[in-house]
């Protein structure tokens, strides 16, 4: 199989430029958390963080020699920074994206040379897969097999105590955006290890939105704010399967987890 990435819907071999290497580590580099207290021996390990992934590219100039410049000033105009975070795709690891700013310089080798470089940068070191996990029907105008799934992740609650699982197919956490549709009152989600407790009631339009994703952390109601009818948890999705079980009173709502899923490589 030839090499070939997808840059926000271009793929690159149909504009005269093969991809000839990738470097992309397994892993980013890990970032410690150590503190040095003067007088005792070592350091105090507070864990660590993962950096961002930096992510090169080399391409091969395939284009005709009268069209090389223009082939050239097409790769610069497709990796400009100022398009903002770049959505790659490989064609040997489909249906994931790579959210990359442009990092460095766009660098040719020497005079003539067909080589380009090109640097790159994953704030977020992780890909996600190319669909969230909203629930999708047939005639929506979505194609199977266009990177389009259909997901099991909304469920019907009807009784205090039921329980139902979420499967996060991906290799890393993830933190889903929690959309709760219906009636209920004093409702309770936990996973065993945390549990969101949303307080007051709802109707059957109203809609209540729990954000987990690290920077935002917000609850919404009919578009609003409302963190104050919750107690401020936001869980994660670990890899693999996760069992919920809904409490409360008057319970007639539908639960859905969007989010995509994140992978470590």
């Amino acid at each position: 199989m030839l090499l070939d990435v997808n840059v926000n819907g271009i793929w690159l071999s149909t504009v005269g430029a093969a991809l000839y290497e990738r470097r992309l580590p397994v892993l980013p580099e890990t970032e410690e958390n150590t503190v040095k207290i003067p007088g005792r021996d070592g350091v105090l390990d507070y864990g660590f963080d993962y950096g961002a992934r930096p992510l090169g590219l080399t391409f091969e100039i395939t284009s005709s020699a009268a069209d090389y410049s223009a082939t050239v000033a097409n790769l610069a105009r497709i990796f400009n920074s100022r398009r903002g975070t770049l959505s790659l795709e490989f064609n040997d690891m489909p249906d994931k994206k790579y959210r990359c700013v442009y990092a460095g310089t766009l660098q040719i080798g020497a005079t003539g040379s067909r080589l380009i470089d090109v640097n790159l940068r994953m704030n977020d070191s992780w890909p996600e897969s190319a669909q969230d996990t909203a629930l999708h029907y047939y005639g929506e105008g979505l194609t199977v097999g266009n990177g389009y799934f259909y997901t099991d992740h909304a469920f019907a609650i009807t009784a205090s105590g039921q329980t139902f699982t979420v499967n996060n197919a991906g290799t890393n956490d993830a933190y889903p955006l929690i959309r709760i549709t219906g009636a209920w009152t004093n409702l309770s989600l936990s996973d065993g290890e945390s549990t969101i407790v949303l307080t007051g009631s709802a109707g059957p339009s109203d809609v209540v939105e729990i954000d987990c994703a690290p920077d935002k952390q917000t609850v919404r109601k009919n578009g609003a704010n409302a963190y104050g009818i919750s107690n401020g948890v936001f869980p994660a999705l670990l890899p693999g399967e996760t069992e919920f079980t809904v409490t409360g009173a008057g319970l007639s709502v539908t639960i859905a987890f969007v989010y995509r899923y994140k992978y470590l490589y």
